[in-house]
């Protein structure tokens, strides 16, 4: 539906600065049809970016929430990550998901009926709203060097390195284990 505004988003962008995030938490298809039944595939939104993007809007991602055990593994990153840049995003942020009142009770109830594994893990790492620091920051590192290798900054868009695009410059960071991998 952003889609059929391109051009009055393109206007508005030139004059006021508008800009355009949509969401994409991930684009593997499990985890996407376990934790998003019912939405827009994650491909759709992102012909809607390039459309955004080919039309002249300052469009980007906003990759969240990003899920512990269903979206944190490297390659899973790496996978939407690189899909982002492959479609022209002005530049994406992630947000790894935090666990508040009633969404923490329907979000346990959700891993108990369909991932019952998953539950104690969870509950170590969500021992209040927000996953350990160490998990996030850790899980934010793995996300800053693939925004590097696939050159998509957060939003301020930052010149590019000298590195050929593709190639880290710096080893990647490995996710911490968690109960349930």
């Amino acid at each position: 539906m952003v889609v059929r505004d391109a051009d009055l988003l393109a206007e508005l962008g030139r004059t006021c600065g508008a800009t355009v995030y949509l969401s994409v938490p991930t684009v593997d298809e499990t985890a996407w049809r376990a934790l998003e039944p019912g939405t827009a595939h994650p491909l759709q939104r992102l012909r809607a970016l390039r459309a955004l993007r080919d039309a002249g809007v300052n469009a980007g991602v906003l990759m969240a929430p990003v899920v512990p055990g269903f979206t944190t593994q490297p390659e899973r990153l790496e996978a939407t990550i690189k899909a982002v840049a492959d479609h022209g995003a002005a530049f994406m942020g992630a947000n790894l998901m935090y666990l508040k009142g009633g969404t923490k009770e329907h979000f346990m109830k959700f891993l108990a009926r369909d991932f019952p594994h998953m539950v104690a893990g969870y509950e170590r790492l969500y021992a209040g709203a927000y996953a350990k620091t160490d998990y996030v920051t850790s899980v934010r590192g793995m996300i800053g060097l693939m925004q590097e290798r696939y050159d998509l900054a957060g939003r301020t868009r930052r010149p590019r390195d000298t590195a050929p695009k593709g190639e880290p410059q710096e080893p990647a960071v490995e996710q911490p284990p968690l109960e349930w991998d």
